[in-house]
């Protein structure tokens, strides 16, 4: 889907700690096998009596909420003065579909699984954590990384604003890609416009290298202008970031980074992906 940064579809708004409290843009996956949502920790989370939850909700219309996410609280990663906590998923509600519709829809993601095994084995209840957590319109960059005269560039939608300047960004931890980040510790992230969305799903090919050879892109490339890292000249945005911690959780390990510069250089629609279940229900809406 191409939309306006930042997108206005959807709300997430954490609910069991008193008042519901908008989170739209302040969370983040940290993994997806176990299925882990990171978000700023606060006081109010340990005083509260029920386990938290993120709602998904329209925001025009109805305003109905979409979907349900139970969560229990794993660690809580420490960064000066502020919490990150990371929440296992451990109950799901979708409501895009009728109950008959939606595990009709499961049954047929369970085959494509079966036909097609992922490279991270994942449960039937991440399967479906996906699905809702995917009704929000999830903005994919792509990543530029250098060291020295190599680097890579690859697209990455695991990611989110984690209050203030911090950004937070899960990335497979078996391919090379994460460790080149891990290994320079500064990356600059790319927003996509919707016209170079098949371009950037070719570039997914370079999770699984060591070094890419620039010239070999095919697309005329910009310097970023803090790091001078080689990005895209299509970028619609281009934030630049240190990363402060990193941290294993499950399939994934878990960047968490400062965003030191944020430059827009283009206009559109930048590229995001949402799941086929609620684009089927966008589509019935007409």
């Amino acid at each position: 889907m191409g939309i306006a940064d930042p997108q206005g579809e959807i709300a997430v708004q954490l609910h069991g700690t008193g008042e519901p409290v908008d989170v739209t843009q302040s969370h983040t996956l940290a993994a997806v096998a176990p299925f882990t949502v990171a978000l700023p920790y606060s006081r109010a989370m340990e005083l509260a009596n029920d386990r938290p939850a993120l709602h998904f909700r329209e925001r025009a219309g109805r305003q109905r909420v979409l979907g349900k996410l139970g969560l229990r609280l794993a660690n809580a990663i420490a960064l000066g003065d502020r919490r990150i906590g990371c929440f296992i998923v451990h109950s799901r509600q979708n409501y895009c579909l009728s109950a008959p519709r939606l595990w009709a829809r499961y049954l047929h993601l369970g085959y494509q699984r079966w036909r097609w095994p992922p490279d991270v084995p994942v449960s039937a209840g991440d399967v479906h954590a996906m699905a809702i957590f995917f009704i929000c319109p999830r903005p994919v960059a792509l990543v530029s990384v250098a060291d020295g005269p190599g680097g890579n560039l690859f697209p990455m939608n695991l990611m989110g604003p984690l209050g203030g300047d911090l950004f937070g960004f899960a990335l497979n931890r078996a391919r090379p890609a994460a460790s080149m980040v891990a290994s320079v510790g500064r990356l600059a992230l790319c927003s996509v416009p919707m016209e170079q969305a098949a371009l950037a799903r070719r570039l997914g090919r370079n999770h699984w290298r060591e070094r890419i050879d620039w010239n070999e892109l095919g697309f005329p490339l910009g310097r970023s202008p803090e790091f001078g890292f080689p990005v895209p000249a299509f970028a619609l945005r281009v934030r630049e970031a240190q990363v402060l911690e990193t941290r294993e959780i499950g399939s994934h390990r878990l960047f968490l980074a400062r965003i030191l510069r944020d430059e827009c250089w283009n206009g559109g629609l930048q590229f995001c992906t949402v799941h086929g279940i609620y684009a089927g229900l966008k589509a019935r809406a007409g």
